[in-house]
């Protein structure tokens, strides 16, 4: 970028005379030797004005510089004064000093040369760029890589110009490129980095001794969903020398192959259900001979916002997206006004416009099944017993709202305590009742028949299953064995077990086909490698496989109102985007469960 001054031959002529005063016209010059010259150039320089002068003493040190006198013309240069010169001129003889002291293996003199303080202040954004430019091939030759790459990161700011900024970002990466790892992790560690520096700091460190085209591809996928917003993402450097990722452009699929990005937690406290919604997603592929389906895994705890999962989901070319599970992250998707990739959410949007499609295990599904079910059943009037916790009060708020939506009401709530007295307990709820109240007697007896008559049409219990065990013979010892009882999946442990569950005897449920159902193959694969898969942790597995099957059979599911079958149950398309759950519904007898299929 350097310029030469060369003045032409009138010009130096005309600059000589007015120097030198009048010469008769007649009088014919002869040319003077090249030391003559000098002399005379830098003769007639002493007596001229300002910005002569400095151009009169560039010419003498560039004809120097010709002969091969750099350290003449070195000297010659730093006699002039830059900062009272026109800004072009101004830098122009730095850049011409600088180039010199480099000649002579001198930065630290070519960097004094190169301060802003010692050149005129009205420099414009280009030729600031060429003084970056400049003292970065100054710190280069000190070997500071980290300096230099300040000073064009700092040039790069001061352009819109793509196809200059391009070949700056190619700059500052062989610059970095050139650092070692420990020059780069010690400038990762610096708090005085701005955001672009520490951005292009981190890029060279993650790749920094890694030989392998691979695992640079990884380290700078993992940048990228840091660094999204980064100049150095947007417009990556490029570096056509030598086999070292720069860019991360979509991995092409083959054929008709579809890829999902599971977009889950990997590590911490949620690590684990990740693990059991990853496995019955792949379970269910597998088993569903899903040849031309492939799954990559990002990890929500490094992806912080929707513009970097979109990111991410194109560059490792996936058309379906998975997750999140952390519910302010599906809502900032819900107000994100484009997704160029459909997503799956795992938990209901709160807020927002443009909610993406959402399957969930939330309670508020069997609430609703349960008030539905209950009032075509034609029951009106309802009692609640309930675990004594703030899942339990959730639980009645939500059964109570949709129950009474439907013209339904509850008349009366019991939270269960099994630490005290549960025939005390379950006979101060039946109370409540007028009719069973009046009819009741005053003092129970075991095995007595009386016709206590009442008012509740049904009653709905949503507690642990041991709970139960000791509430349901309670109602029995207290004459209300004739009132319908209605229970959540909570009163359902998993695994069948006649002697265990015998109290339950006679109460309905509502759950997940895939505990009630006969095993699909996805369920039957797992079972045979998994002892948790019926258990309520083994829910996910369910939650896991629908996510695939939603994968695959989207377009009928936005096209068809009956839905599909799910291992989570009946998927239709519902308010809102998020996906409505029809459960199935058993009962025991003797012990055991028996699913409910009229």
């Amino acid at each position: 970028m350097t310029m030469r001054l060369r003045l032409p031959l009138l010009l130096l002529l005309a600059l000589l005379l007015s120097a030198c005063g009048s010469l008769p016209s007649t009088q014919v010059m002869t040319p003077p030797t090249d030391d003559n010259e000098v002399r005379q150039l830098l003769s007639a320089a002493h007596s001229a004005p300002p910005e002569q002068a400095a151009r009169l003493r560039a010419e003498a040190a560039q004809r120097l510089t010709d002969q091969e006198q750099p350290t003449e013309a070195l000297s010659i240069l730093e006699s002039i004064d830059k900062r009272r010169l026109p800004a072009e001129l101004g830098l122009d003889i730095a850049l011409q000093q600088a180039e010199l002291a480099l000649a002579l293996e001198q930065p630290d003199r070519a960097l004094q040369t190169l301060d802003f303080r010692t050149l005129p202040a009205n420099l414009n954004n280009e030729q600031v760029i060429q003084l970056n430019q400049a003292r970065a091939d100054a710190f280069n030759q000190l070997g500071n890589s980290v300096s230099a790459a300040r000073e064009l990161i700092s040039a790069s700011q001061m352009t819109q110009d793509n196809s200059l900024k391009q070949t700056l970002h190619n700059q500052i990466w062989a610059t970095l490129r050139s650092a070692s790892a420990a020059t780069l992790r010690q400038a990762t560690q610096d708090t005085g980095n701005n955001f672009l520096e520490q951005g292009w700091f981190e890029r060279a460190a993650m790749l920094a001794g890694i030989d392998d085209f691979g695992e640079q591809q990884e380290q700078l996928f993992d940048w990228q969903l840091l660094w999204d917003q980064h100049p150095a993402a947007e417009l990556p450097p490029q570096d056509t020398d030598s086999r070292i990722a720069t860019d991360l452009g979509p991995i092409p699929l083959p054929g008709m192959t579809q890829r999902t990005a599971l977009f889950l937690p990997l590590q911490g406290d949620l690590a684990d259900i990740s693990r059991i919604i990853i496995e019955g997603y792949i379970t269910a592929l597998q088993t569903s001979g899903g040849h031309q389906s492939e799954v990559v895994l990002l990890d929500s705890d490094d992806i912080r916002t929707p513009e970097q999962l979109f990111h991410a989901a194109r560059v490792q070319g996936a058309d379906f997206i998975v997750g999140p599970l952390d519910r302010s992250f599906v809502n900032q998707l819900a107000q994100f006004p484009e997704h160029p990739v459909t997503v799956l959410a795992l938990n209901p949007a709160q807020e927002g416009n443009n909610p993406p499609l959402q399957l969930d295990l939330s309670s508020d599904h069997e609430a609703t099944a349960m008030a539905r079910r209950a009032i075509e059943l034609g029951y009106r009037s309802a009692m609640l017993i309930r675990s004594n916790n703030r899942s339990g009060e959730r639980f009645e708020q939500l059964l109570r709202e949709a129950f009474e939506q439907q013209g339904g009401s509850i008349s009366a709530t019991l939270n269960f305590r099994p630490t005290e007295s549960n025939s005390e307990q379950i006979r101060q709820l039946l109370m409540q009742d007028p009719e069973i109240a009046r009819t009741m007697p005053s003092r129970s007896r075991s095995g007595m028949s009386v016709n206590v008559r009442h008012e509740t049409d049904v009653i709905f219990m949503a507690t642990e299953a041991s709970d139960a065990r000791l509430i349901r013979p309670m109602l029995l010892y207290h004459f209300a064995g004739s009132i319908p009882v209605m229970a959540n999946s909570q009163l359902f442990e998993g695994n069948p077990s006649a002697a265990r569950d015998a109290d339950l005897n006679g109460i309905t449920f509502v759950d997940l086909p895939w505990r009630l159902a006969e095993p699909s193959p996805t369920r039957q694969a797992l079972l045979e490698k998994r002892s948790d898969t019926d258990s309520d942790i083994g829910k996910l597995y369910a939650l896991g496989a629908d996510t695939y099957l939603i994968s695959q059979q989207l377009p009928q599911l936005l096209r068809h109102q009956k839905g599909i079958q799910g291992e989570t149950g009946i998927l239709k398309l519902g308010n809102n985007r998020r996906l409505i759950r029809e459960l199935s519904w058993a009962q025991f007898i003797n012990g055991v469960p028996q699913l409910i299929t009229e």
